[in-house]
C-alpha cells in the first residue's frame, strides 16, 4: 500500500537529513575552535592561513550550504501534503537573506543587532511551523502523542524566548560589548534551552518521519 502522505513523508526525510548534516558541520566546527585556541597545540594564524584548517573552515561553511538547500527542498516537499509548512519556507529563506546581509552591517553595530533579532524571529516561525506541521499530520493520523510531544517543545522554547528577549534588550540598551557581559547569565540559560530545544526538535522530526513511513493510505 502506497504512504497515506508520500510528499511529506519524503519531506521530513530530507529535513532528518540536513539536520544531521548541520550537527555534524557544528560539531567539526567546535572542535576545529579549539584546535585554534594558543596554547592548544595549532600553528600561528599566518601558517595555517591557507592550509588544514581553512580547508576544513571551507568545508564547513558548505556543510552548513548544503544542509541548508536540502532543508528548504525537504520543506518544500512537506509543504504538499500539509499548508503549515509553507510559513517554514518563507522563514528559511528569509534567514539566507538576512545572514547575507549581516555580512555587510557587522560593523555597524546597530544594524547588526537588528537583522541578529530579526534571524532569531525567522528561525522561531522556522522551528515552529516545521513542529505545527508535525503536529497537524500526527492529528490527522490518529497519533495524539505525538502531538502532544510537539506542545512540550513549544513550552521550552517559549521559555528560551524570554531568556533571549531579555539578552537582547540588555545589548541594545548598554551596547553589544557591554551588554553582552551583562547579559551572560541569561545568554547561558538562554543557550542551555536552545540545545535542549534543538534536541527536542531534531528526535521530533524523526518521529514524524518514522510515524509517516508506517501510515498507509486507505
Amino acid at each position: 500500500m502506497k504512504l497515506k502522505y508520500p510528499n511529506a513523508s519524503k519531506g521530513l526525510q530530507t529535513m532528518v537529513t540536513a539536520e544531521f548534516i548541520a550537527l555534524a558541520a557544528s560539531v567539526i566546527a567546535v572542535i576545529v575552535s579549539v584546535i585554534a585556541l594558543p596554547g592548544v597545540g595549532a600553528p600561528e594564524p599566518e601558517h595555517y592561513e591557507f592550509g588544514v584548517i581553512s580547508i576544513i573552515q571551507l568545508v564547513i561553511i558548505v556543510m552548513f550550504v548544503a544542509a541548508m538547500v536540502l532543508e528548504i527542498f525537504g520543506i518544500i516537499s512537506a509543504a504538499k501534503d500539509e499548508p503549515a509548512f509553507k510559513v517554514s519556507l518563507y522563514a528559511i529563506i528569509a534567514m539566507l537573506i538576512l545572514t547575507i546581509l549581516s555580512g555587510f552591517f557587522f560593523e555597524n553595530e546597530p544594524v547588526y543587532l537588528t537583522i541578529s533579532i530579526a534571524e532569531d524571529v525567522a528561525q522561531f516561525f522556522l522551528t515552529h511551523y516545521i513542529i505545527h506541521g508535525i503536529m497537524h499530520l500526527a492529528e490527522h493520523l490518529g497519533k495524539p502523542q505525538i502531538a502532544i510531544y510537539g506542545k512540550k517543545i513549544f513550552t521550552v522554547i517559549y521559555i528560551g524566548i524570554i531568556f533571549e528577549v531579555i539578552v537582547r534588550i540588555i545589548e541594545i540598551i548598554y551596547g553589544q560589548q557591554r551588554g553582552e557581559e551583562l547579559a551572560m547569565p541569561f545568554d547561558v540559560i538562554a543557550n542551555i534551552l536552545q540545545t535542549v530545544e534543538y534536541i527536542m526538535f531534531l528526535i521530533y522530526i524523526m518521529k514524524g518521519n518514522k510515524m509517516l513511513k508506517e501510515s498507509k493510505a486507505e
